[in-house]
């Protein structure tokens, strides 16, 4: 439910306001002059300002700016000023200090709700691009910085995999759990890397796998193939779906099939789309294929885009994932 933040002197205009906000569902907190309003929206953290201009104390342009002072930019919720003036400067000096719309006195229900309804929408995008901008900065900061040490970490242990032997029998098993270890927190934070930086669509998926079939290639011991052939352009979303398929497929690969290597196939025409991801591990049995998470997740992502999603594996013999979309 989004919070608003009703800031107005006038009682019987107050509640008139908050009747229609509340019905409408929206959680209202009140505020009967500028002062006050400024202390609350500090305190509740608003989605949404609703301030007249005139008031007592504090009036709703002096509110504007302190809370200007004290709140980033990027916090600062949507302001709806309320006014019975229709000179040109008040309103121009308002949208100069960063107001986002007027209503006039005597206002009517179904505009101020379509209003209401348009600034909360622009709030709710303006939040996803803060969300996603910070997603990427530390997405990148643990790809760049971290995983670099832990990948010389683990090159380090390699290059010393030749001289174990002379180890005796217990410090060779630890060697190798640590070097197992290491590999696996490698994976695990690579993936999680990635997946934060996820918050919006595939534009290019065929950049997409190249950069994340090449990461891979440089994190570890097991070689990635990818070949894509677009005869037809391919929508986003359905992009999307298949650029996610993968990284999921990827994942249970690198956790469970022991493999040396994979390779992946992405062909679009006019009519199809087929994705191919085959591996020479191990394989897995009919409870594996049952029980498995990431199995699930590939099978929902399918049905979202009405897919046809196919399993071949053999214990022995490697696993392959075929998904066909008729377009």
């Amino acid at each position: 439910m989004n919070k608003i933040l009703l800031v107005e002197d006038e009682t019987n205009i107050r509640d008139a306001l908050r009747d229609i906000l509340e019905i409408n569902d929206y959680e209202v907190v009140e505020a009967n002059n500028g002062f006050q309003g400024s202390m609350k929206a500090v305190k509740e953290k608003p989605d949404l300002i609703i301030s007249d201009i005139n008031m007592p104390e504090m009036d709703g342009f002096e509110m504007l700016s302190a809370l200007k002072l004290c709140m980033d930019d990027d916090l600062l919720p949507p302001f709806i000023f309320l006014t019975a003036k229709v000179e040109v400067a008040n309103m121009r000096r308002g949208m100069a200090m960063g107001a986002d719309d007027y209503i006039l006195k005597p206002f009517n229900a179904i505009d101020l709700l379509e209003a209401v309804k348009v600034k909360l929408q622009k709030r709710k995008e303006q939040e996803n691009k803060i969300v996603s901008k910070h997603r990427r900065y530390i997405s990148s900061e643990l790809h760049d910085s971290i995983q670099q040490l832990l990948l010389a970490s683990q090159m380090g242990f390699e290059g010393i995999k030749v001289k174990i032997s002379a180890l005796n029998k217990e410090d060779q098993d630890i060697y190798k759990f640590a070097l197992g270890l290491l590999k696996q927190g490698n994976t695990d934070l690579r993936n999680f890397a990635h997946n934060l930086a996820d918050v919006g669509k595939i534009e290019n998926i065929e950049e997409s796998l190249t950069k994340m079939f090449d990461d891979l290639n440089g994190a570890g011991d097991i070689k990635f193939n990818l070949i894509v052939k677009l005869n037809h352009p391919i929508n986003i979303d359905f992009q999307t779906h298949l650029y996610r398929m993968t990284q999921e497929a990827v994942n249970n690969i690198l956790k469970y099939a022991e493999a040396k290597e994979v390779n992946t196939e992405l062909l679009s025409t006019e009519n199809e789309i087929e994705l191919t991801i085959s591996d020479n591990g191990i394989g897995f049995d009919a409870i594996h294929i049952s029980e498995g998470l990431g199995i699930n997740i590939m099978k929902r992502r399918a049905e979202d885009i009405g897919a046809n999603f196919q399993i071949i594996t053999e214990q022995g013999h490697g696993t392959t994932i075929k998904l066909s979309l008729k377009t």
